[in-house]
This record gives structure tokens, sequence and C-alpha cells, in this order.
């Protein structure tokens, strides 16, 4: 795996490169500051990998990891963030400009190594990901469930506001301090009978189904700081504040009346019905045997719920959200 370490102290840059090499990553160049990496970072793709540090002078780690994020070559390679500061403030900021990891300084060869080892994982997943891509680019109009279970696989959504990558989300997840957790909830919103949907629709129209539910689900949410991720099987998940996820009813109503207004079809003119049901949100657990993916697996179970409720419930009207 090739990598590019940017940062303005030279020591630092060394001391990477030893760290690097030390965890099997031999390949590894350096930049000492957002600018010298541009130039570095042209459409032919040069790394795998590449390393931030979040405070540098003129162009800080942040800005340039949007900066590379429009660069086609590098829209997806992992970026992992390194930096002192673990405020919730640049956590939010990193990953919504665009980073896959955040490591902390000062430097530690075992976390390193194990950021590393992430990223890898994804570079390899990328890959198969593109060749299975390329093996069905002919078949466009062939039914989802001959493409190898994408029902269940994190089906890449582009265009939608603070919509990452579902292996990023959970590393923010993992990564907001204490501090920031505590202002923080997390919900899922599942696609109801996404089975049907899934079993009658064309490759692009299922990919179209996900790409309006995240953009509906983006507009009730505008006005207010969140994160958001498709992990397969018609669920998204938000983290925000918690003032935004308190009442998940009304919020699902707001989402719903977004989606009844696209009249979404299927590309015969049959109306899609795309519904959703939110669970009630979760206060993540400061605890550091708590990972991410046990909080997401209630909030999982939350929006199932919802799910069973609303048949036995009559349906509420559909009364769209006014005001912040």
């Amino acid at each position: 795996m090739k990598i590019l370490a940017v940062d303005d102290d030279q020591f630092i840059l060394e001391l990477l490169v030893i760290m690097a090499n030390r965890a099997g990553y031999t390949e590894v160049s350096t930049a000492s500051s957002g600018e010298v990496a541009l130039e570095m970072l042209t459409d032919v793709k040069a790394f795998d990998c590449l390393l931030f540090d979040i405070s540098m002078p003129d162009m800080d780690g942040i800005e340039l990891c949007g900066v590379v994020r429009e660069i086609p070559a590098y829209s997806q390679t992992p970026i992992i963030m390194l930096t002192a500061v673990a405020e919730k403030g640049y956590v939010d900021r990193a990953f919504r400009s665009g980073a896959t990891d955040y490591a902390s300084k000062p430097l530690d060869i075992v976390e390193l190594q194990a950021r590393l080892r992430v990223a890898e994982k994804l570079v390899m997943a990328q890959q198969a990901i593109a060749s299975a891509t390329a093996t069905v680019s002919a078949q466009e109009s062939m039914s989802p469930q001959g493409q190898s279970d994408k029902l269940s696989s994190e089906v890449r959504v582009e265009g939608v506001k603070n919509l990452v990558e579902h292996e990023a989300f959970k590393n923010c997840l993992n990564q907001l301090s204490q501090a920031g957790l505590a202002s923080s909830q997390v919900v899922a919103i599942k696609v109801d009978h996404i089975e049907k949907i899934y079993s009658r629709a064309s490759a692009n129209e299922f990919l179209y189904a996900l790409a309006e539910t995240a953009d509906a689900i983006s507009g009730a949410l505008q006005t207010s700081g969140y994160l958001m991720s498709y992990a397969g099987n018609g669920i998204f998940f938000v983290i925000a504040d918690g003032t935004t996820l308190n009442l998940s009813l009304e919020l699902e109503t707001e989402i719903q009346h977004l989606l009844d207004e696209r009249d979404t079809e299927y590309d015969n003119g049959d109306p899609m019905d795309i519904e959703i049901s939110i669970g009630n949100s979760i206060r993540p657990r400061t605890s550091k045997t708590e990972h991410s993916w046990v909080t997401l697996d209630r909030a999982i179970a939350r929006a199932e719920k919802r799910v069973l409720r609303k048949h036995t419930e009559p349906k509420p009207p559909n009364i769209r959200r006014v005001g912040g």
C-alpha cells in the first residue's frame, strides 16, 4: 500500500515513516504542506492511503481533505487525520470533509498500525467492488439480486450532503470524545419493504430509490449538524446533536412528506411508494467497552420495532413539520 503523509513538522514526518515501516508499510512519501501534497496528488492515482495532520498553517488538514475529495482519483481513498486536538468540533469537521479515520497525537505505533490495517482492508474492498462493477457494467438493466447480494451491501450513494461511507461513519462514532458523545444521538432510518423494491428494481432503479431516500433525509436535516451513512438492507444511520433527534416521529413525518412529494417511480412509470420508519434515538454510551457496532445494532432494533408498530397502529396524518 502506497502512503502519502502530510505534516508541517519534519520530525513527525520522519516518525511516521519509521512507524509505518515497522508496521510493514515501506512505500511512504511525505509532504511538508497541503500545497506540496496537492502537487503530488494528480488525476493519476499514485497513493492508496493518505495521512493528513489537521493543524497546519495556510491550508490545514481538514481543508486539504475537502480539496482532495474533489480529485476524482482520490474521491474514495482512505484519509486518516492526525491531530492532538480531540474536540468534537474537529472530529465532526474532519469526517464531514471526507476523512475516513482519525488517529491521535502523540503517535502510538500500535494505534497507527491498526488504522493502517483498516485502511488497507478498505482499499482491498474498494478494489473488489470496482472489479465487480466492471464485470456487470454491460448488464446495467439486470435486477440487483443478480449482482452478488447487493441488498445487504453498502451501496455507494453519491451527491448527498454529509453522507459518508459506512466505515468512516463507524470510525467517527468511535472517535468522538466523551464530551462530544454526551450531546449526540444516533437513529436508524429503515426503508419499509426494501426487499419488495429490491426484487423488482433494476440496479439503476434500486440506486435511485436509495438516493431519493438519502436526499429526503438530508433535506429534513438541512439546518442541523449531522453525519449520515448507508449500511445496506435499506438502513441509513444518522448521528446529530441531541436537540435535532429528540422527536423521531416528527422527523419521520417530515422525511416521509419529502419522499411523497417526489413521486418516485420505476422506469415504466409505476409508483415506487418509498416509506420509511425511524426508531427512537439513542445516546451512545461513553464506555470504551461499547464499540460503534453495539450502538448501531441497538438503533436498528428500534427502527425494526417501529416498522412492526406501524402495522398495528393507525397511520398518523402526514403533517409537515414547520420551523427549526
